[in-house]
């Protein structure tokens, strides 16, 4: 909340914050990382694309830098957590770390490679990826996350804006899973949440499960990221988040988010109310018409959405490896 009570603008505190990023990036050095410019702001920290001595100036790194505030020793924390569980974990699809630090005035810092990339849909979007490339690149994602669970590790903010995609010209996408800092270990060792973080609500909220809405971060387990998966599938799959109320692929970020639903309904629903961006979305998947997307989404990809993202964990897919072999039997039919 601002200082008069009032909601803060998140889209104008980020703003905000890339700006600020931007002038205090090119007089700010990490190690031997010089950041170059802000690229995102994450749930404990900021991110900017940097070089490293020796490279020529060339941008190849991400820096993510502790953002300062009210609240900072439980968010350093979280930033400390994020760069243990990111030293366990090893699949091509989750960013490594490779290098970390502590500034003169107590904020730690880690790099990792610069990702080439954006955002899974955005990417996929970009190079009108028909349905059956974009479940078989969502299988790849799921295989990130399953190898993330079985390390013991669980994300809780699965989202398109923190599950990337890249590729150069003429080569495939393949993802890039970050952004770990609301993760959850269960690894032997790992520090126990504590009530407060139990308490917050942290994540994005239209990817969000009913649990983690209601009871906060320390209520999530493999289902929980297997629900937010599932929202992602369906954005993947039409464009459009399949939650009820949902008029454009992006819900209200203060809102409660709308119950799950079929993404041929949320589709429908867009096709109603603005027809062209629907038409967009379909002609993005290589399909000409809203209506025929609608027809293939409803037949395809519906039945594993509406499991995926059950209001009851237990009627979920157990965990990512399941909702990965559901893709590729879908795929396949």
């Amino acid at each position: 909340m601002a200082s008069d009570g009032r909601p803060i603008d998140r889209e104008n505190l980020d703003a905000a914050l890339r700006a600020l990023g931007e002038s205090l990036a090119p007089s700010l050095r990490c190690g031997p990382y010089l950041l170059a410019h802000h690229i995102a702001s994450g749930a404990v920290g900021d991110i900017f694309a940097a070089a490293r001595d020796g490279d020529d100036g060339q941008l190849r790194y991400a820096v993510k830098l502790l953002r300062h505030g009210p609240e900072a020793t439980e968010t350093l924390a979280r930033f400390e957590r994020e760069r243990r569980l990111l030293s366990t974990l090893r699949h091509p699809a989750v960013v490594q770390v490779r290098d970390d630090g502590c500034l003169s005035d107590g904020r730690v810092w880690f790099a990792m490679p610069l990702v080439a990339g954006g955002p899974i849909v955005r990417e996929c979007d970009a190079r009108c990826l028909p349905l059956a490339a974009r479940l078989a690149l969502f299988a790849e994602v799921c295989d990130a996350v399953a190898a993330a669970h079985a390390a013991g590790v669980i994300h809780r903010d699965l989202s398109d804006s923190n599950v990337l995609a890249h590729g150069a010209a003429g080569e495939p996408l393949r993802p890039a899973i970050v952004d770990f800092g609301i993760a959850r270990a269960l690894l032997s060792g790992e520090p126990r949440l504590t009530p407060m973080h139990v308490a917050h609500r942290l994540g994005t909220p239209g990817f969000m499960s009913p649990e983690q809405w209601e009871c906060g971060v320390g209520a999530c387990d493999a289902r929980s990221d297997v629900f937010a998966l599932g929202m992602l599938l369906g954005l993947l799959a039409t464009g459009v988040l399949p939650r009820v109320r949902s008029r454009t692929p992006r819900s209200d970020r203060r809102a409660r988010p709308a119950d799950a639903c079929a993404p041929s309904l949320a589709l429908a629903a867009l096709c109603g109310s603005e027809p062209g961006v629907a038409t967009e979305c379909a002609k993005a998947r290589g399909i000409a018409s809203a209506a025929a997307l609608v027809q293939v989404v409803a037949r395809k990809v519906d039945a594993v959405v509406l499991r995926a993202c059950a209001a009851d964990p237990a009627a979920r897919h157990a965990d990512a490896g399941q909702l990965r072999q559901a893709v590729i039997d879908i795929a396949k039919a």
